[in-house]
């Protein structure tokens, strides 16, 4: 039934709430009250949406969720921010949180927690909007903070290419998991262009921290970026005419 309150998935509840605890001792033990602050938030915002009514979460997705239509209509345009708080399931939310967690307590540490509000947010927001004027028809809702995310991986790939995290579950150094990450967006942009996930998104988010990257720190962005070059180069030849892959 419509407005029928559902049961309370105790166990996600629970889950999430340890996850959260262990997550924000751990921020706040590297000096990154931004990272928490924003792993705190999306947490609490999902918790919320686990115990309202399935058709008010709905309804919750489409007004603060980007909807092209809406926004350009003038009537979405704060979901350009608020997006980036609602998670589409569990799977999704601790996905997020995790990498968010282990690039951004690196991040914020390297470029101060201003600057690394600044293109945690200009990352997302302009990556909303840059999907919402691709997308001008759409009326499909698009929730996560996933845009935002990769703008941070852009400033890790470029600002801090030798530095290791855990983003990808084993320890792996900024360039690499900056252009594993990038590479596997764009083949599924191309290879399931219909796919629910915007992976658009993930793309202009990445390229606004790069911008975003350049700002704090032009020469060492560039270094950075010719890392990054000369590595994806390697991987290449390496690729094809060592292991006869064809490209």
């Amino acid at each position: 039934m419509r407005g029928q309150r559902k049961e309370y998935p105790l166990d996600q509840i629970t889950r999430l709430l340890v996850e959260l605890r262990h997550i924000l001792c751990m921020a706040r033990q590297r000096g990154s009250p931004f990272t928490s602050f924003l792993v705190a938030s999306c947490s609490v915002v999902y918790l919320v949406t686990l115990l309202v009514p399935e058709d008010m979460v709905y309804g919750l997705v489409l007004r603060f969720g980007v909807v092209p239509t809406l926004v350009l209509s003038g009537r979405g345009a704060l979901s350009l921010v608020t997006y980036m708080f609602l998670h589409a399931g569990f799977q999704h939310l601790m996905t997020n949180m995790f990498v968010l967690f282990t690039v951004g307590r690196a991040v914020e540490k390297e470029v101060g927690t201003r600057r690394f509000g600044l293109i945690y947010l200009g990352s997302g927001v302009l990556g909303g909007l840059a999907h919402v004027t691709v997308n001008t028809r759409s009326s499909v809702p698009v929730v996560g903070a996933s845009g935002a995310i990769f703008g941070l991986i852009a400033v890790l790939l470029l600002l801090m290419p030798f530095e290791v995290t855990t983003a990808m579950i084993i320890p792996l150094p900024g360039v690499a998991v900056g252009i594993i990450l990038l590479l596997i967006e764009v083949s599924s942009l191309l290879m399931s262009p219909g796919s629910v996930v915007a992976h658009d998104i993930h793309l202009y988010g990445f390229l606004f921290g790069g911008l975003g990257a350049f700002a704090v720190d032009y020469d060492k962005a560039l270094r950075g970026l010719m890392i990054a070059s000369v590595t994806l180069v390697a991987l290449y030849v390496w690729a094809v005419y060592f292991n006869g892959v064809a490209l």
